[in-house]
């Protein structure tokens, strides 16, 4: 699938584009503290770095959500996430918008050990911030909603996070929202399949000792924490949201699907539209649900 790298670049380059135009367009909110580009590894790389959001004027800790933003393993950072993040910090939480290095670059362990490894920072220099230690959420989209699926469930399994080498940590998940995630890349699905060369670092991908993450039921137990997922009539990757909830379903983990059928200015609701466009009622709607899921759970 190497043949397919130039194609990958160009098409996520031209999303690059229309997001840079989206997020011009937009009005970030008010009343939200943002400390932008704090490195939680010292090695100057900008793929190092999160932010924090938070209420203007806390006078008390609040919970704290990572957020991991998606943009199929190859592109993005924490800016696409940034009026969604602010969002959820007006709503009562501290908000974690991190960075992970990207495919081609590197492969999918090493952006599980970026997040692990910035888990491992927040951990350690949480009490900087007005965070409550006692209520940690986990977010993600897209690539990152599996991002979102993998680590609450190696965060929860100590052997795991040894077998792939990963930091500890001492934060645990009271619940978590997987917003349009990607979590099965092995199943007949083109788009998906093609990734798997430049995700495993392998032509023969199936060799990888990683190639079982690439099926989350492979790793998925009745420790994760319980989940809200999203999904919406124009999500192009709709049919995994409802498979995760299978999953869980069939492991005894509470979980609420919410699958916004309905239209918006007459169009389908899009892919993650939540995070490209949470200004819009619907989307409004959603985040409200997400935030009072996760204070249902504190």
């Amino acid at each position: 699938m190497d043949i397919l790298k130039p194609l990958f670049k160009m098409i996520w380059a031209g999303t690059e584009k229309s997001d840079n135009k989206r997020i011009a367009s937009q009005t970030m909110p008010d009343g939200v503290v943002c400390i932008t580009d704090i490195p939680y590894i010292n090695d100057l790389n900008k793929y190092h770095l999160l932010d924090i959001h938070y209420p203007e004027n806390t006078k008390e800790r609040l919970p704290l959500i990572v957020d991991i933003h998606g943009g199929g393993w190859w592109y993005g950072t924490k800016e696409i996430n940034k009026h969604y993040s602010m969002e959820l910090a007006k709503r009562g939480f501290v908000v974690a918008n991190i960075n992970y290095r990207l495919v081609d670059r590197v492969t999918i362990i090493d952006q599980l050990a970026d997040i692990f490894d910035c888990l491992k920072w927040l951990d350690e220099n949480m009490d900087k911030y007005p965070i409550d230690r006692e209520n940690i959420f986990l977010t993600g989209d897209s690539a990152g909603g599996q991002f979102c699926c993998l680590t609450a469930q190696i965060n929860a399994d100590s052997d795991l996070r040894k077998r792939l080498f990963l930091t500890d940590n001492r934060m645990k998940f009271k619940a978590a929202c997987a917003t349009s995630p990607v979590i099965d890349l092995v199943s007949p699905n083109v788009m998906m399949n093609a990734n798997l060369t430049s995700l495993l670092g392998r032509v023969n991908h199936k060799e990888s000792p990683y190639y079982f993450l690439m099926q989350f039921e492979n790793v998925a137990t009745k420790d994760l924490p319980p989940f809200y997922i999203v999904t919406s009539s124009g999500d192009f990757v709709r049919k995994q949201s409802y498979k995760l909830k299978g999953i869980l379903d069939s492991l005894g983990v509470e979980n609420e699907l919410h699958d916004y059928a309905d239209k918006y200015n007459g169009k389908k609701l899009a892919h993650v539209f939540s995070v490209l466009e949470p200004h819009i009622p619907p989307a409004k709607n959603n985040i409200d649900a997400i935030a009072g899921f996760f204070k249902k759970h504190m």
